[in-house]
C-alpha cells in the first residue's frame, strides 16, 4: 500500500474509534496518533535498498504491541491518564498498517509470528523479485506497472483516499 493510502487508512481507523470507543471524551491528539501509527512502519524504507526489502522489526505485531504495554506502563508510573490513550492511537494505526500491507502485499508480506517465525503472510502471493527497486522508485515503471496488475487492490487503495477525504471535508464543514 502506499503512504497516502496508510494515511487515509488511519484517519479513517482514528474517525472510527473516536466515535464509537471515546464518544463522550475529549481525547486530544488521538486521531493525529492513529494516523502517524499507520504510517510509522514504513519508516524503514527511506532506509532499505529496496521495495522487497524494506520490512523491517516496524513491521510486525510485536514491536506495536509492546509499545502499547511500555504507554500502559508509563501511563501508570507517571499518573498520566493521557498516555494510555495515545498509546493505544500508534499501536492500532501501526496494526492497521500492517492488516493493509498483508492485505495488498505484491512483494514482501508481513512476519505475524515474529519472532517465532520469520515466515512472510499475504492475502496475494508475493513476487519480491518485482520489489527490486527503490522505495523512490515505487512511482515509475516497471514497478508501478506492476502494481496496478491487480486492479482491485489499486481501486481500494483509491476508495480509502477518496472516503478519507470526504469525511475530513465534512468533517471540516461541521466546526
Amino acid at each position: 500500500m502506499f503512504v497516502p493510502s496508510h494515511i487515509a487508512s488511519g484517519f479513517l481507523l482514528g474517525k472510527g474509534v473516536l466515535s464509537s470507543i471515546y464518544k463522550n471524551k475529549h481525547v486530544p491528539y488521538f486521531l493525529l496518533m492513529v494516523t502517524i501509527g499507520a504510517v510509522i512502519p514504513d519508516v524503514d524504507g527511506i532506509f532499505s535498498d529496496t521495495v522487497a526489502g524494506h520490512h523491517s522489526v516496524l513491521h510486525t505485531p510485536i514491536l506495536w504491541i509492546g509499545f502499547y504495554t511500555l504507554a500502559i506502563i508509563m501511563s501508570k508510573m507517571f499518573n498520566r491518564k493521557n498516555i494510555q490513550p495515545l498509546g493505544l492511537g500508534v499501536m492500532l494505526g501501526a496494526q492497521l498498517h500492517l492488516f493493509t500491507d498483508w492485505f495488498t502485499a505484491r512483494t514482501v508480506g508481513i512476519q505475524w509470528l515474529y519472532p517465532i517465525s520469520h515466515k512472510d503472510f499475504s492475502l496475494y502471493p508475493i513476487q519480491p523479485e518485482q520489489g527490486q527497486v527503490t522505495v523512490w522508485e515505487m512511482m515509475k515503471d516497471p514497478y508501478f506497472s506492476f502494481y496496478l496488475e491487480n486492479r482491485f487492490l489499486f481501486c481500494t487503495e483509491i476508495i480509502i483516499c477518496l472516503s478519507a477525504l470526504i469525511i475530513a471535508i465534512r468533517s471540516k464543514n461541521r466546526m
